[in-house]
C-alpha cells in the first residue's frame, strides 16, 4: 500500500485523542432525601445516571462567539482503505471530503412554538471539498466506489438555499442550489455505513441526477400531514448540475451526459413509536452497562443516549425528461430482539428500468445497525449490511456487482468517531471473464466541529 504522510499524521493524531479520551462518566446520582423520623426506613430508590457523549470538544458556535441566529458548521471525513487480495490487483486507497455548512435564521434557537414570521424563513450554504483517489474502484476491478466520498478532487457549490420552514405549521418550500438528498432518497440509518452502494441513496446512478455533493438549480415543497405523515415534491433543472461545481474548479464532464428536468415525489412515515428516545439500561456492580434488566435488580439505573435513527417508512419515484424514470423505497425499524441496547434492520431498494445511460438500472439491499453490543462500550455502533447492484445488459453479461460491509464505530465524543471497515465484493464489475472477489479493510475517520 502507498504512504501518505498526511494521512499518517492524521491517523497518530486521532489515536493520540483515542489514548487521552473517553467517554463521559455519568454523572453523580442525586441522593434520596431522608425519610421523616415517624416513617419506617425504606431504601431509597436510585436516580438514573444520564450516560452520554462527552462535552469537552471544540465548538465553534462557542469559539468563534457565533449570534444564536447564526450555526456554523465544520466537518471532515477520511476513508483509507486497501484491497489485500482479490480483484485485477491489491491497491491502497487514502480520500477524504471535508463540508462547510452555514444557516442564518432569527428562529435557530427559539422553540417553534414561539416563533414569527421572520424566524420561519432560513439561509443555507454549504461547500464541500474533495481530495484524494477517487478511482480507486476502478483500478482494482470494482464497478462501484468502496468509499462514500469517492468523488473528483475539488471543491462543491452543493448548496445555497432560501426555506420557509414550517414550524408548528403544515407546509414548507425551499428553493435555490439544491442536492436531492437529504430530501430525497436518502435513508438517514445507512450513514453508517462506508461502502458507497449502501451509504444513503440507495445506489441510484441515473446519469445527471444531483446527488449530494453535485447539485441543480430547484425547488423542494414538503405537505406535513401530521407529525408521522408527510409528502414531499421536488423540481430540478439538470441542465446546470456540472456547471454549478465547474465555478469552484471542478473538470468538465465530471458528471457525465446531464440535461432536461427531474421531478421527485416521496412518502414518509415515522411511527411515533418508532422513535429514538433515550435508552434504559442498567450499570452492574462491575461497572459495566447491561442490555436489559432481566438478570434481577438494578442497582444503578443508566439512560443511554440513543445513537440509532428513528424508525422510518420510506417510498418515492423520480422522472427525467431524457435520462430515464425510477422507483425506490425502504423500511427502517427496530428488530426487538436482544441485540445490543438497541437496534434498526433496514431493507431498501431502487429500480430504473428505462435509464438511457449504461448504468445499474436496480439495486436491493439490508442489513443490520446494532449500538451498544459491548456492554463496557454502549454508545459505539456496530453495522453490517449486504446488497446487490443489478447491471444494465448493455454493459456486461453478467447480472449484479454485491457487497458485503462489516464494521464498528467507535464513538470518542460527539464530534469524533473512528470506525474500521471490513468489505467483501462479489463478482467484481460483473465482468465476461470473471474476476476474483474483492477483500478490503480500512477506516473511516469523522470529525466535526
Amino acid at each position: 500500500m502507498r504512504q501518505h504522510p498526511r494521512g499518517t499524521r492524521l491517523a497518530c493524531g486521532i489515536w493520540a485523542l483515542l489514548a487521552a479520551s473517553t467517554l463521559a462518566g455519568p454523572c453523580q446520582r442525586v441522593s434520596a432525601q431522608t425519610s421523616e423520623p415517624l416513617e419506617s426506613p425504606a431504601t431509597p430508590k436510585p436516580t438514573p445516571e444520564q450516560l452520554s457523549l462527552a462535552n469537552g470538544w471544540p465548538d465553534l458556535q462557542e469559539l468563534l462567539h457565533l449570534p444564536p441566529w447564526m450555526q456554523l458548521e465544520l466537518s471532515v471525513t477520511a476513508e483509507p482503505l486497501f484491497n489485500p487480495m482479490g480483484g485485477e490487483r491489491s491497491a491502497g486507497s487514502w480520500i477524504q471530503q471535508g463540508t462547510f455548512n452555514l444557516e442564518l435564521s432569527s428562529g435557530l434557537n427559539r422553540p417553534s412554538a414561539s416563533w414569527r414570521e421572520l424566524d420561519h424563513w432560513q439561509l443555507t450554504a454549504t461547500v464541500n471539498h474533495d481530495a484524494g483517489d477517487a478511482y480507486y474502484s476502478g483500478a482494482i476491478g470494482a464497478l462501484f466506489p468502496l468509499q462514500q466520498a469517492a468523488y473528483p478532487p475539488g471543491f462543491y457549490l452543493s448548496e445555497v438555499s432560501i426555506e420557509r420552514a414550517r414550524g408548528d405549521g403544515w407546509l414548507s418550500i425551499k428553493t435555490g442550489i439544491l442536492p436531492i438528498n437529504p430530501d430525497f432518497v436518502e435513508v438517514p440509518v445507512l450513514d453508517n455505513y462506508v461502502h458507497s452502494a449502501f451509504n444513503n441513496t440507495l445506489n441510484i446512478t441515473v446519469a445527471g441526477l444531483p446527488i449530494n455533493p453535485y447539485s441543480a438549480i430547484g425547488a423542494v415543497v414538503e405537505a406535513q400531514a401530521s407529525q408521522e405523515l408527510s409528502l414531499r415534491y421536488g423540481l430540478f433543472d439538470l441542465n446546470n448540475t456540472d456547471s454549478i461545481s465547474r465555478w469552484l474548479g471542478l473538470r468538465d464532464g465530471a458528471l457525465g451526459p446531464n440535461s432536461g428536468t427531474a421531478q421527485f415525489l416521496q412518502l414518509d412515515l415515522k411511527p411515533g413509536s418508532m422513535s429514538a428516545a433515550p435508552l434504559q439500561a442498567c450499570r452492574s456492580k462491575q461497572g459495566v452497562v447491561r442490555w436489559n434488566n432481566k438478570r434481577g435488580p438494578c442497582p444503578a439505573p443508566v439512560t443511554v443516549e440513543n445513537q440509532l435513527h428513528d424508525g422510518l417508512l420510506s417510498v418515492g419515484g423520480f422522472l427525467t425528461s431524457e435520462n430515464g424514470n425510477g422507483v425506490y423505497g425502504s423500511l427502517t425499524l427496530p428488530s426487538g430482539l436482544p441485540l445490543g441496547l438497541s437496534d434498526r434492520l433496514w431493507i431498501g431498494a431502487s429500480y430504473s428500468p428505462d435509464a438511457s445511460e449504461v448504468t445499474p438500472p436496480s439495486f436491493v439491499g439490508g442489513g443490520v445497525v446494532i449500538q451498544g453490543v459491548l456492554p463496557d462500550r454502549p454508545l459505539d455502533v456496530a453495522v453490517f449490511g449486504i446488497g446487490r447492484g443489478g447491471l444494465s445488459n448493455q454493459f456486461s453479461n453478467s447480472a449484479y456487482e454485491g457487497m458485503m460491509e462489516l464494521g464498528y464505530r467507535i464513538q470518542l465524543n460527539h464530534g469524533l468517531s473512528l470506525q474500521p471497515t471490513l468489505q467483501w465484493i462479489f463478482n467484481p464489475s460483473g465482468a465476461a471473464e470473471p474476476l476474483p472477489g474483492i477483500l478490503a479493510a480500512g477506516m473511516q475517520l469523522s470529525a466535526s466541529f
